[in-house]
């Protein structure tokens, strides 16, 4: 059983020397290109959140992949069919337009018109067969399973080129979500062909654009190899420049991307991106105040009560900025086991839990407490549901209070299943509060760190 604690509303910290920065409908997309340069050099640092955590290292910048490689740096490099905007809306990117019809299977068949004249960062041309290329690879019979989390692994049949150089897919079902998922920053996003191992003939089981010793022993027999891709080369708004890592090659201390100027949208005003290292919050904010640092964006480089000081105590020097609540804390209660297989000692906890008064006292009112377990912010989610269970102490102590027949005392049962309750209760609540120091400090309970290894292909 899930249980919502609080909606988390992204925070973007940003020099007033720079403007035109909007929060966008995704948490870890930092969009760049709007952004204006009002005074002082064209070269920007900022200091990006990565899963809820201080950044450490940009990853090895492959498209394809999740962690180490980090969702911002995947967006300003690379880009997918078309992508997620406000209110859920699906905008064209490297398809201008796209055309749906039924098969006779049942399922859908999506033409997408690709963008003409688009270049990759090492000059050369996106096409269908370069799109075609990095489906092949990222979606072949071994590969695809590592990312059988999305609906449209299994439900695309087939994806061709036709003579006018359109790349079409075909669906076994209509799939509503098609778009959606195509608009992911991974791992359907398109690097170039000159970056896989044998080009634009490399084999999809030979020649995989996986990173090499990532799935090979996941899948030991299936004759897969990962080679890899060569350089980090996209069609998106910023280039992989250069990096510095650190002795023992854990953290990327800096690493540099410069403009795109061959780009086919707006090009950015920002001619050179340095993402910085920094150990502690206190160290970014020390930098923003000092104004070494211009940008700290998203979740983790920052916490709830800096951003709020950052806010109204030094507007003069930085604009503080803040998304719509696009993701929620859920607190996950198994409901198969004792003591929390019972009804009532569930409805207890929830009813114990004051989510208005650790938002006001840990979050500093930054979050919002929430009663259901997507945001407004998705799609067809904007109602409200109800009966909405809040905080109700009275009530949380009367639903663990068994009445005694005839007057008798209390059973050593009932007496045993109040302390358990209240021992549960009060687990839960240390849970909850563990919780919330850890966001706190940047380093969620539920970050990447206790994770990399399983997740690291």
């Amino acid at each position: 059983m899930f249980v919502p604690l609080w909606g988390t509303r992204v925070p973007y910290v940003i020099n007033r020397r720079l403007g035109g920065f909007s929060p966008g409908a995704e948490t870890y997309r930092y969009d760049l290109t709007p952004v204006r340069v009002f005074s002082g050099g064209a070269n920007v640092t900022v200091s990006p959140g990565v899963s809820g955590s201080i950044f450490k290292s940009a990853g090895d910048l492959n498209p394809h992949q999740y962690l180490p490689n980090q969702m911002f740096a995947q967006g300003w490099m690379y880009e997918t069919l078309v992508g997620y905007g406000q209110d859920g809306a699906i905008i064209p990117k490297l398809a201008e337009r796209w055309t749906s019809e039924d098969v006779p299977n049942g399922g859908e068949r999506v033409t997408f018109e690709l963008r003409q004249d688009v270049q990759f960062h090492d000059g050369t041309d996106f096409n269908c067969t370069v799109a075609k290329l990095n489906f092949d690879h990222v979606l072949s019979d071994i590969v695809k399973e590592r990312h059988s989390w999305m609906g449209i692994v299994d439900q695309l049949t087939n994806w061709t080129c036709n003579e006018n150089g359109d790349f079409v897919l075909e669906t076994k079902d209509k799939f509503y979500p098609l778009l959606q998922e195509l608009s992911y920053i991974r791992p359907l996003a398109f690097a170039s062909a000159a970056s896989f191992e044998q080009g634009i003939n490399s084999d999809p089981d030979e020649h995989n654009s996986c990173h090499p010793g990532t799935l090979e022993e996941l899948y030991p027999d299936s004759g897969l190899r990962c080679a890899g891709l060569s350089t980090p080369s996209g069609t998106g708004p910023f280039r992989f420049v250069s990096r510095e890592i650190s002795a023992d090659g854990t953290i990327d201390n800096k690493v540099i991307f410069a403009r795109h100027d061959e780009y086919w949208g707006t090009k950015p005003d920002i001619e050179f991106v340095t993402v910085d290292y920094y150990e502690t919050q206190e160290a970014v904010e020390a930098a923003l105040l000092e104004g070494r640092l211009d940008m700290a964006l998203g979740i983790g480089p920052l916490a709830a009560k800096q951003v709020q000081d950052l806010k109204f105590n030094h507007a003069e020097l930085v604009d503080v900025q803040h998304s719509d609540v696009l993701q929620h804390a859920i607190l996950i209660i198994n409901t198969a086991k004792y003591p929390t297989d019972d009804l009532k000692t569930r409805q207890a906890i929830i009813h114990a839990i004051d989510k208005a008064r650790f938002v006001d006292e840990e979050f500093a009112g930054l979050e919002q407490p929430v009663n259901q377990l997507l945001p407004y912010s998705a799609p067809y989610c904007d109602v409200d549901l109800s009966p909405a269970w809040g905080f109700d102490l009275d009530k949380a102590l009367l639903l663990q209070c068994p009445q005694p027949d005839n007057g008798s005392s209390l059973s050593g049962g009932a007496i045993a299943g109040i302390a358990v309750s209240a021992a549960v209760a009060v687990v839960l609540a240390l849970f909850v509060a563990r919780l919330i120091m850890r966001e706190k400090s940047g380093k969620p309970m539920f970050s990447p760190e206790e994770s990399e290894k399983a997740e690291a292909a």
